[in-house]
């Protein structure tokens, strides 16, 4: 009965209703289990990075949201933006490396190579600006300056399904799938007809493929594709192995790192579909996406990722937590393949104090 009055003890409000009177809890808040009082409701938890895009403060019937240090809260109040230049994509388009302004659409080619050579798994090098790629018609792996064209070769005879560059420790990483082993190298190492380089691990290493790094944590994650699929982490010394995942995997061929929410996306070509997970693997999410087909590589960008597909010559994004927002970016005569945003933010101005406290040192012996 609606004019049934109120008298009940509500900490709130009270309204009447059809089923007599009810207590109400303003915005933020919820009614207890007692029926009488308010509860706050955490948003930051309830609705996770629903609520923010980076960092959320839960607050009595509200909550604020935060950026890390380089990136700046949009007017909405929730996303983050980076602050500085326009973060740009690299992508390797079979000879060359093309430079694609995320909020520009602005391309320009920033490394060209002979017509019969391939520009494969690329990674960036933020202290020097150099790019950093593996080339499969000579079998090596080659550089070169983005500010001064300067052009060098890190190293010959190997074969490699993906590179890392390690910029606080200068050293270089890659897979190669066939021998099932992780390798690496000073990024400072000079070509004089001797390989130079250590096995960072070896053995029980099942068709390693993706590799991304994480320098200022000293950690190495790596996808293996084998017969049996499973995401790894270890040290950059290679200790300290362990599985991340191993359920839910078909073929997890591009991983790429989401530093600011400390998730890890992978995409499935087997399963085709991308997923996300905690950097200690939990809260693990997953997402059919039927145009993940063929994907190469990956990248991460505020809140979109980012990846090449081989099968339809293309470069794609998606919004990172919701897969929906499909937009295909770059679609040439040519076949995408490595990918990378190298994003500076604050932590372009912070590097030269990284390198003095975290100065340079191999990954392990060199043999």
């Amino acid at each position: 009965n609606c004019s049934v009055p109120c008298q009940w003890s509500c900490t709130r409000l009270c309204y009447p209703s059809p089923q007599g009177p009810r207590c109400w809890c303003g915005p933020g808040y919820r009614l207890a289990e007692d029926g009488l009082s308010c509860m706050d409701i955490d948003e930051c938890t309830e609705w996770g990075k629903g609520a923010c895009s980076q960092t959320c403060l839960n607050a009595p019937g509200s909550y604020s949201c935060g950026c890390l240090p380089g990136y700046l809260l949009e007017p909405d109040g929730h996303i983050c933006k980076l602050t500085g230049p326009e973060p740009k994509l690299l992508v390797a388009l079979q000879s060359e490396v093309l430079s694609y302004g995320l909020r520009s659409g602005h391309e320009e080619v920033v490394l060209a190579t002979d017509k019969d050579r391939v520009v494969f798994s690329l990674d960036y090098d933020l202290v020097e600006r150099k790019v950093f790629w593996m080339d499969l018609a000579t079998e090596s792996i080659r550089w070169q300056d983005l500010n001064s064209g300067k052009k060098g070769t890190l190293v010959k005879g190997v074969r490699s399904d993906c590179v890392a560059v390690d910029w606080l420790g200068r050293n270089l990483y890659w897979t190669d799938g066939a021998a099932g082993q992780v390798l690496a190298t000073r990024l400072g190492a000079a070509w004089q007809g001797i390989p130079e380089y250590t096995v960072v691990m070896d053995g029980d290493l099942d068709q390693p493929h993706s590799l991304v790094l994480q320098p200022l944590a000293g950690l190495m994650y790596w996808s293996e594709v084998g017969s049996h699929a499973r995401l790894m982490e270890a040290s950059m010394d290679g200790s300290r192995r362990h599985v991340l995942l191993a359920q839910g995997l078909g073929w997890p061929t591009a991983l790429a790192l989401d530093l600011p929410t400390q998730r890890i996306f992978w995409l499935d070509e087997k399963l085709g579909s991308v997923g996300s997970a905690h950097l200690d693997g939990s809260n693990v999410k997953v997402l059919k996406l039927r145009w993940v087909q063929s994907p190469f590589a990956a990248a991460v960008c505020e809140g979109q990722l980012y990846w090449s597909e081989r099968k339809t010559w293309s470069v794609q994004q998606v919004d990172k937590a919701s897969g929906k927002n499909r937009t295909v970016l770059l679609k040439q005569h040519g076949q995408p393949h490595g990918l990378q945003v190298p994003t500076w933010g604050a932590l372009s101005r912070a590097v030269p104090a990284l390198l003095i406290s975290h100065p340079a040192q191999p990954c392990c012996p060199l043999s």
